[in-house]
């Protein structure tokens, strides 16, 4: 006989098994454990906020972890009773931890650890650029491996942060058309979205992205995919990437740690870039790549993207930025009347953080409110001037005037920014304009204009209060080095031959009384190596050349004729890296 069981008796039994559930788990957190532990520095005696702290078993196995708070306490509530150890990091700490301790049923164990400094020195390190690319740095005294153990600490704290999911971000998106050849915008559109989220982009567990790519095929569509921390700290991710230093960068003096994959498998689309570390506080800044292993036509060094991370003032670490570079593929005929597809612009996809909030709503102080600059290039004599590249210091920000001369630098915190102008014709022969200096207000545009000069602008500044012999040339420009960085302190010479009659006569009777001299003018090259000579003679060949140490440019020769303002030019140091 089939049984049917009433409506009434299910729900009293329903009841009863939700009430024996909760008591249960009364029971349990009344018998849980909990381990707190404090973390101090050992020679401040302040507590650290922001160490993360790892509890783990006997076997050295990780079963749970914590960022320490503002009084320096990271609290295990709910383990099971048996032996364990607390080990925490920080970035430029020395590692530290606790012993085996014993925790039985019901107890609660506190331990305090303190830490004592371990600062990594950055600024002014050899960097051996044909230096061996190592699989998962590291090494006891290895300087690869020491820089890789800071920024493993900050990625494992974003790591952490984002696994907890537990901030309200605000974040502004966008999209971009940009012109492939000068990177001028052509299009945008801007989305704001708020909520609860893991992180503010999107990528995918890294045994997917080492099997199937960083680059995935989607109907019709290619998706690219950013790397997050999880996915670098990942061992698929360090089994098939080898690191080795790079910098310092030109704009900051940041080390960089650079990965690329060890190309095993070419099959599937990869990405090489450098994690940035700040070279006084060996924090980590951000992280630049490109794609590789994608179709010939494809690959272009500009095909990339970059994400940065910055440290809470609770210790957590987020990223504030991001944005990735694709390919838009377009076909052209060629003469044989092949057809052959080419990249015919780019599709720029980012975002960045306006607002970061904790669960209780408090602000964790990221980007309250935003603002901007906008403004306009023009040329010499004030007509609009395209592809003037535009950029804030200080900011990974840069934009390029459009055909109307008009550029815009959106989401910049309040405050005062240095605005650098570049215009690549001028810049071509070794000038570049001093940055402009503008206020930004939250919520408001604050305005600027741009007068590129002329040439003949550029050498009467140069000379500008010197006095120099009529029907004299001005020669001026720059020292820079093989990354086009302005070298100070090179000794600039300029040299031209001369005729003279031999014996101070007056009357040239042949030509065997005519002797040849060899002039010359010396300078230095100021802090941005810039040089100037301000009384050059006319319609002679004039050989230009720097020296510092042992170095020395190749020489470079120029005439100016009579009537000519002057000239400018670039001197370049090969193989200066430094």
């Amino acid at each position: 006989m089939t049984r049917i069981r009433s409506p009434r008796t299910s729900v009293v039994v329903a009841l009863f098994g939700a009430v024996a559930a909760a008591l249960m788990v009364m029971c349990a957190e009344a018998t849980a454990q909990t381990v707190m532990v404090r973390v101090f520095d050992e020679e401040a005696g302040r507590p650290l906020v922001g160490a993360l702290a790892y509890l783990k078993d006997e076997s050295g196995a990780t079963a749970k972890n914590a960022l320490t708070d503002q009084l320096g306490r990271a609290l295990f509530v709910g383990i099971e009773a048996g032996t364990y150890r607390v080990d925490v990091e920080m970035i430029g700490m020395a590692d530290s931890g606790t012993e085996l301790f014993d925790i039985s049923a019901g107890a609660t164990v506190a331990h305090e650890v303190r830490m004592s400094s371990r600062a990594i020195q950055l600024e002014g390190i050899e960097i051996d650029v044909g230096g061996r690319c190592s699989v998962r740095p590291d090494g006891e005294g290895l300087l690869v491996a020491q820089v890789w153990d800071e920024a493993r600490k900050a990625l494992q704290a974003a790591s952490f942060t984002d696994e907890r999911g537990l901030y309200r971000y605000e974040t502004m998106r966008y999209e971009r058309a940009v012109d492939r050849n000068t990177g001028v915008v052509l299009s945008e559109d801007q989305s704001r979205q708020q909520g609860y989220m893991a992180t503010p982009f999107e990528s995918r567990p890294a045994e997917d992205l080492i099997e199937n790519g960083f680059v995935q095929p989607s109907g019709v569509d290619l998706i690219y995919y950013a790397p997050d921390a999880t996915v670098l700290l990942s061992d698929p991710f360090l089994d098939t990437h080898c690191f080795r230093l790079e910098g310092p960068r030109d704009e900051d003096g940041a080390i960089g740690l650079r990965f690329e994959p060890t190309g095993e498998n070419r099959r599937v689309p990869d990405i090489r870039g450098t994690i940035w570390l700040d070279p006084a506080s060996a924090q980590l800044q951000s992280l630049e790549y490109q794609y590789r292993y994608l179709e010939p036509e494809m690959i272009s060094d500009r095909v990339g993207g970059q994400v940065d991370f910055q440290r809470m003032p609770n210790g957590t670490w987020i990223v504030p930025e991001w944005w990735i570079r694709m390919p838009v593929m377009g076909s052209q005929t060629d003469f044989q009347g092949r057809r052959r597809p080419y990249i015919a612009q780019y599709h720029v996809t980012g975002g960045l953080v306006l607002e970061a909030r904790e669960a209780g709503g408090r602000s964790l102080g990221q980007r309250t409110a935003t603002g901007g600059i906008e403004g306009i290039t023009l040329d010499s004599i004030g007509l609009p001037k395209q592809g003037v590249r535009v950029g804030v210091l200080g900011s990974n920000q840069t934009v390029f005037s459009n055909a109307e001369g008009r550029f815009s630098i959106t989401g910049l915190a309040e405050g005062r920014y240095r605005v650098r102008f570049v215009d690549q014709e001028l810049a071509a022969i070794g000038h570049v304009s001093a940055p402009l200096t503008r206020d930004v207000v939250p919520g408001e545009f604050t305005y600027v204009e741009y007068l590129a000069p002329s040439i003949g602008d550029v050498l009467f500044q140069a000379c500008r209060g010197v006095e120099r012999e009529e029907g004299s040339v001005i020669v001026a420009g720059s020292v820079v080095d093989a990354r086009g960085r302005g070298v100070a302190g090179a000794v600039v010479r300029v040299l031209w031959r001369g005729f003279r009659i031999a014996g101070g006569d007056r009357i040239l009777d042949d030509l065997s009384n005519l002797r040849e001299d060899l002039h010359s003018l010396e300078t230095q090259s100021g802090d941005a190596g810039e040089f100037s000579f301000c009384g050059a003679p006319p319609d002679v060949t004039l050989t230009l050349s720097a020296e510092l140490g042992d170095e020395r440019t190749p020489d470079h020769e120029l005439s100016v004729p009579e009537f000519d303002t002057g000239a400018l030019a670039v001197l370049e140091f090969p193989n200066r890296r430094e």
